[in-house]
């Protein structure tokens, strides 16, 4: 009864969700911050029950948990994405709860366990797009937030994918974009060194290159956010020196 009591305390909201591709993901809550979090708390304990079994064989994972967990995150991220910061230094009481718990990272650990498909490729970007192009307060500074998304970005090679992936990590690296000329300060959180000694890599960059001469949408999301890091490497010495030394961008504009 107790939870029924908190899920009828939410008012939502779909006649104002923007209708696109990702509807099915969005569906914005106004409710007071404890409710939501008690909410949110009840799906992540769903989820954090499964994610704890323990079986002999990962791929023996019931189609009902699968579901389960996919279900019960949607929600957790629809929260996540309304939360409001207290003020303005303070996180909002869920990303508070999702930093505190490392849930993104403790959610994607248990996906890349088993078979992580292309399906399971795109459920992951198109939480994350919904996430950074519908958050409320600023998530990508936290680390908790961070890193999953480095980790998930780092799965994906310059190799041809299906179109439908192709789309999804074009649209995230692009809101990506925007979301560091808005916040210039987290663009070098995505630099990564594969060695000690080796070439710096800018994840974001490199996994665009390959849809710079790609026609339609996907091409020209592709060739905004090239242009957004360009910008940014006029006030940035560690991107221009990345991109003139360690990248492969001028040889692919000659």
């Amino acid at each position: 009864m107790e939870r029924i009591s908190w899920l009828s305390k939410l008012n939502l909201r779909g006649a104002g969700s923007r209708a696109n591709r990702n509807a099915s993901l969005q569906t914005p809550v106004t409710a007071d911050p404890e409710t939501c979090l008690m909410v949110f708390k009840n799906h992540w304990s769903q989820v954090l029950r499964i994610l704890e079994k323990r079986s002999c064989k990962l791929d023996q994972v019931a189609a009902d948990d699968l579901s389960a967990v996919r279900n019960n995150t949607y929600q957790m991220m629809n929260l996540l994405a309304e939360d409001r910061p207290r003020d303005e230094v303070a996180m909002g009481p869920i990303l508070g709860f999702v930093v505190s718990e490392n849930i993104l990272e403790r959610l994607l650990r248990w996906h890349l366990q088993w078979d992580f498909s292309e399906e399971k490729k795109v459920e992951q970007l198109k939480l994350y797009e919904m996430l950074i192009s519908q958050s409320r307060q600023p998530l990508l500074r936290h680390k908790p937030v961070l890193q999953p998304l480095v980790t998930l970005l780092s799965t994906f090679s310059p190799q041809p994918a299906s179109p439908v992936l192709e789309n999804n990590l074009v649209l995230l690296l692009n809101q990506l974009c925007v979301s560091m000329v808005k916040e210039p300060s987290i663009l070098h959180l995505f630099f990564s060194s594969p060695t000690e000694q080796g070439p710096t890599d800018l994840i974001i960059f490199s996994l665009l290159i390959p849809f710079i001469h790609q026609e339609g949408v996907v091409g020209q999301q592709a060739r905004d956010a090239l242009l957004l890091i360009m910008a940014m490497s006029a006030n940035n010495q560690m991107v221009a020196k990345y991109i003139t030394e360690n990248s492969y961008f001028c040889p692919l504009i000659l």
